[in-house]
């Protein structure tokens, strides 16, 4: 029959066994992808250890994201040692953000370098992989412009994800709109892009003091947790957007579910300080301060906390004198 010869002669076609091959690989690695996505970073290194990958592109997906993980869970010292030379450009790239993380001012400039030194080479530029890494570095940086320059034309999910990030960070919700809606048109259902709404509901939220917006976003942080897992970065966005509308005995819930899943959780740590010092807790949020600042020094609520004590002292003293 025709339709015979029209399958058999679309299955010769090349395109049809790479996009074949393509579609087996985001679906064995869609479980860890998703977990990495949610922030659910000890669930996604167990699913990439059970991972038996297909073929070599699946495996470094798979190192890909494991990689991503560890870094997100503080464990830069093992991506650093486990990353070898002859391991794949996606590898590498994570390497150098856990490098630059861990590392102080001079070894952070070096990481620079080495990331615009692959950026301008035409065989590594194409890597959304580098991309990804590289925009999260000068992210981290404060250089948008920079940021922007490597990804902003991307058309990869978590690029896509990271641009609308980038936007947020600028106070761009103009653009974070637009980069939204790209987001929505490129894949409506992906995990991504559902986070990506949320987010933008919060930015809506906060810069048009639309408090239904706070609402929207933690529908859709909710619907997220329940459809696949209630992630400590969920129950975080939550308590903040419960937070945004007044309800802090709601996001205290939240976020003590929060560190019953991971009691050295940084961020929780800090959002329960703020939602304390609201509930006028003095004393756990006291506790709460001097467990974060032991734990995390470099947390930017801790440095903040710790240069408003110095202006303080500073201007106690003066008044004494």
């Amino acid at each position: 029959s025709s339709s015979g010869r029209q399958s058999r002669a679309l299955r010769s076609h090349p395109d049809f066994f790479a996009t074949s091959r393509h579609c087996m690989a985001e679906e064995e690695l869609f479980s860890l992808r998703n977990a990495v996505h949610l922030g659910a970073y000890t669930q996604a290194i167990s699913e990439a250890n059970s991972i038996n990958p297909s073929s070599e592109a699946v495996r470094h997906q798979r190192d890909f994201l494991m990689y991503r993980a560890f870094v997100e869970q503080g464990q830069y010292r093992l991506v650093i040692d486990e990353v070898g030379a002859s391991a794949p450009l996606s590898s590498q790239a994570v390497k150098l953000l856990a490098s630059y993380l861990e590392a102080g001012r001079e070894t952070k400039e070096m990481v620079i370098l080495q990331l615009k030194e692959w950026l301008s080479d035409s065989q590594s530029a194409g890597s959304w992989e580098l991309a990804l890494m590289a925009g999260t570095v000068l992210l981290h940086e404060k250089d948008f412009q920079e940021a922007l320059k490597h990804t902003h034309q991307n058309t990869q999910i978590d690029v896509m994800a990271l641009v609308l990030q980038i936007y947020l960070a600028m106070h761009r919700l103009d653009l974070a709109r637009t980069q939204l809606k790209a987001m929505q048109e490129h894949d409506d259902d992906a995990t991504l892009t559902k986070l990506a709404g949320a987010y933008v509901a919060m930015a809506e939220g906060c810069e048009k003091s639309q408090p239904d917006k706070y609402q929207d976003a933690l529908y859709e942080f909710q619907e997220l947790g329940e459809k696949y897992t209630m992630s400590v970065m969920l129950l975080n966005a939550m308590a903040l957007c419960q937070m945004h509308m007044g309800r802090f005995d709601e996001a205290e819930r939240l976020l003590q579910d929060a560190l019953s899943k991971s009691n050295n959780d940084p961020n929780s740590m800090a959002n329960l300080i703020v939602c304390m010092q609201q509930l006028r807790k003095t004393t756990e949020a006291s506790r709460y301060t001097a467990q974060l600042k032991a734990l995390a020094p470099s947390h930017p609520w801790v440095v903040k906390h710790v240069e408003l004590e110095s202006s303080f002292d500073r201007c106690a003293n003066q008044r004494s004198k």
